[in-house]
């Protein structure tokens, strides 16, 4: 009976002393930051053309085959690594392949390693301002130059 009595009584300070919600608040601030860096800009040492052929076999269900992107991407790491460059310029992508027979895919192009990394001059700055696309659209309420204040400005 006093096991009873102590267990039962065991069970209602732990019922009693259950687990409880402590809630805080807090608040953090915005840290507003910025980086301003100034443009650098580099040479590209260009070498002649330059071909790279992967084969592989055909494979039921693609089976452990590559996705075409990811073999496109390994055969440009391969070409790079095989001329010691650093970016691969115009690529071109061929894939061929038969019913049940073999899968090709070459990709040729230009390799470029990058030399002369400096900070961008004045002449490099209007030099890339001359190659930029300019960004402007043209405003239809403008009424310096007309648009649609000109027909109800009359």
């Amino acid at each position: 009976m006093k096991k009873l009595f102590l267990l039962t009584a065991v069970c209602a300070v732990l019922f009693m002393s259950s687990c409880s919600t402590i809630t805080k608040t807090a608040t953090t601030a915005t840290v507003e930051s910025t980086v301003v860096t100034y443009p650098e800009v580099a040479d590209l040492e260009i070498q002649q053309k330059a071909t790279q052929t992967m084969t592989w076999s055909f494979r039921p269900f693609h089976l452990g085959e590559p996705s075409k992107q990811v073999a496109q991407g390994n055969l440009v790491a391969q070409l790079l690594k095989a001329n010691n460059a650093d970016v691969l310029l115009e690529p071109q992508f061929v894939f061929e392949r038969t019913s049940y027979g073999e899968r090709v895919l070459t990709v040729t192009g230009f390799p470029a390693t990058y030399k002369n990394f400096r900070k961008a001059s004045a002449a490099d700055l209007e030099a890339i301002k001359a190659c930029k696309k300019p960004n402007e659209k043209k405003i239809y309420n403008d009424p310096d130059g007309g648009g649609l204040f000109k027909v109800f400005m009359k």
